[in-house]
């Protein structure tokens, strides 16, 4: 019995560590990407991803770098990921039309020069 007491106790620290690798992890890679680094904070948003793969608001984190990075088609599948997780999040969905937005007038601005 205190075995199976000794081992729960390490399997709870070893979640715990876990989850406060990944908040660690997030919070970081938002001060990252409100300071202009959005490599780093994507390198970050990535790790953090590998921890919780089922979470909206890295997909969205993600693409919002991936669009500062002018990546705009994996941008793109970010934005469509995240709203699949949260489809009803107004925060996601106005990002992702914003993006639309910008990239139809980037098409059109392409069209207009040749």
């Amino acid at each position: 019995m205190r075995k199976l007491f000794v081992l729960l106790i390490a399997m709870f620290l070893i979640a715990g560590c876990a989850v406060n690798r990944y908040r660690s992890d997030f919070e970081f890679a938002n001060k990252l990407a409100a300071e202009g680094l959005w490599k780093e904070a994507y390198y970050r948003w990535q790790k953090a991803l590998t921890q919780n793969g089922s979470s909206a608001a890295l997909h969205n984190n993600l693409a919002v770098a991936l669009e500062s990075l002018n990546r705009l088609p994996e941008a793109e599948r970010g934005y469509q990921q995240a709203l699949k997780l949260a489809p009803g999040n107004t925060l996601i969905q106005g990002n992702y039309d914003r993006f639309k937005k910008n990239r139809g007038k980037e098409k059109g601005k392409e069209k207009n020069e040749k």
